[in-house]
């Protein structure tokens, strides 16, 4: 069933182009719940972040499309929610393309080192260079620690995606 309404988010995305939808992209999907309580949450974003009325526009479709699938929606049931919503502040980034949106902002990384040790850096994201042929991999420029006296200048960290375990956008205050 997941892999049905998965499928059906895809193609409403890609009927999308040229509409308010155009550049969005699905990150996640979960269906909880059975029968009468079923409600499916999907996670959408685009590359210069994903806008609420992206989000009911889409919402919109893709209920339409679970809707005109009597098969489909004979397994969801008829009284399901629908949550259509972009991941917020906290929300670890689960997509490589998301680091493109999330370029001069702060994170929190934990990743391995060298040595195969886990490693937290928090900084800012300077570059994300996505493509297969070198292997992805990002650039972050470590945050001063808010301390007193001189402090020696700091050098930009390059991780290989594969390297990063977690990595979640962080307020700046």
């Amino acid at each position: 069933m997941q892999e049905r309404i998965v499928n059906c988010v895809l193609q409403v995305i890609t009927e999308s182009v040229g509409t308010r939808g155009e550049g969005v992209y699905l990150i996640d999907l979960k269906v909880k719940g059975k029968g009468s309580g079923r409600k499916i949450e999907i996670l959408m974003d685009a590359d210069n972040g994903i806008q609420i009325h992206q989000c009911a526009f889409l919402s919109r479709r893709i209920r339409e499309k679970l809707e005109g699938d009597d098969e489909l929606l004979e397994l969801i049931g008829e009284n399901f929610d629908l949550m259509v919503s972009s991941p917020g502040l906290g929300e670890p980034i689960i997509l490589p393309r998301q680091y493109i949106r999330h370029i001069g902002k702060l994170l929190q990384i934990r990743y391995i080192d060298s040595l195969g040790d886990q490693v937290e850096l928090n900084g800012h994201l300077l570059e994300a260079l996505l493509s297969e042929e070198s292997g992805a991999r990002i650039v972050i420029m470590p945050e001063k620690e808010k301390r007193k006296g001189q402090q020696p200048n700091q050098e930009a960290v390059t991780l290989y995606l594969n390297q990063v375990i977690r990595a979640v956008p962080e307020a700046e205050l």
